[in-house]
């Protein structure tokens, strides 16, 4: 597309989002080996093996065809658990620049469902909306918007499941600024997880120093429950060298962040990383640890 468009929802604070997450390990301590291969101009695979804390080693082949003539991608992922996901997308629909629609075929063991997605970008807003259906639970609708202009934002997303309860499953707003150096975003959160309901209020910063560094700032409130203390997060980001990034980030509930990434070539790159909880430092599970190698034909 030519024209601008406010981006979508899930754009919306993903610098900082990335500076806080990214490349840092979860509590799932995950070992990550991926590679990544272009069999043709118009046809990508991609294989992954993933080593989760239990010592269970997960193998994903990811191939991916796009019919330019078409605007079509047909894409497919299939997992040594024996789950198949495959996806056609086809933009620009019946010629309405920005549209895209999506439709996904999953099976996982015995359950097998489908998803239609759709997506529209337009010069003053963004637009998605997806439903599946044959879960034997029920069905989720999920349905997001994004209206803005001179760098200014307001999006909405929400999550709603139709089944023997139908409920809301959880409500984002956000309003945000973004420059070419820094974002300033405030969101407010309805989220009800496991049936246990939770509403959160925060706001984040991200600033581009210089071209080698950055920094990002998240704040957390619960206002649901008010014995649980605010989360506070700070991350900051440093480039070495072209081929060296070192990340660190700190919250205060004391857990400790720290990555190291090093680009060897234009085909491989390793990231090793760990988080420490300095609340509980020689404790069980106070710690996880983490590498991933990306290797690219």
């Amino acid at each position: 597309m030519g024209k601008e468009h406010p981006g979508l929802f899930s754009d919306l604070g993903k610098r900082v989002s990335d500076l806080l997450t990214k490349e840092f390990p979860s509590e799932k301590q995950e070992n990550k080996l991926a590679w990544k291969g272009q069999a043709s101009n118009d046809v990508t695979l991609e294989t992954t093996l993933l080593q989760r804390k239990d010592g269970s080693i997960l193998g994903t082949f990811a191939p991916k065809y796009k019919h330019k003539d078409w605007n079509t991608t047909f894409s497919a992922d299939i997992n040594t658990k024996r789950e198949v996901k495959a996806e056609v997308a086809v933009e620009d629909l019946l010629n309405v620049e920005g549209l895209k629609t999506t439709l996904t075929g999953n099976s996982r063991g015995s359950e097998n469902f489908g998803t239609l997605g759709v997506e529209y970008k337009h010069e003053l807003a963004t637009v998605t909306a997806s439903v599946d259906y044959g879960k034997a639970t029920g069905s989720t609708v999920k349905a997001s918007a994004v209206i803005g202009a001179q760098g200014i934002a307001l999006g909405a997303s929400s999550e709603y499941f139709f089944g023997g309860e139908s409920e809301l499953k959880e409500l984002t707003t956000v309003l945000s600024y973004s420059s070419s150096d820094f974002d300033i975003t405030a969101f407010g959160k309805i989220l009800n997880l496991n049936d246990e309901d939770r509403n959160e209020l925060g706001a984040s910063y991200f600033h581009k120093i210089n071209k080698d560094w950055q920094v990002g700032s998240e704040a957390v409130f619960e206002t649901a429950n008010t014995d649980i203390k605010p989360k506070l997060t700070f991350a900051t980001q440093y480039q070495l060298q072209n081929d060296t990034i070192l990340k660190a980030k700190f919250d205060t509930f004391g857990k400790l962040g720290l990555s190291y990434q090093q680009k060897y070539n234009r085909n491989a790159k390793l990231t090793i990383s760990t988080t420490l909880d300095t609340n509980n430092l020689g404790g069980k599970n106070s710690s996880a640890f983490g590498f991933s190698l990306s290797l690219n034909d």
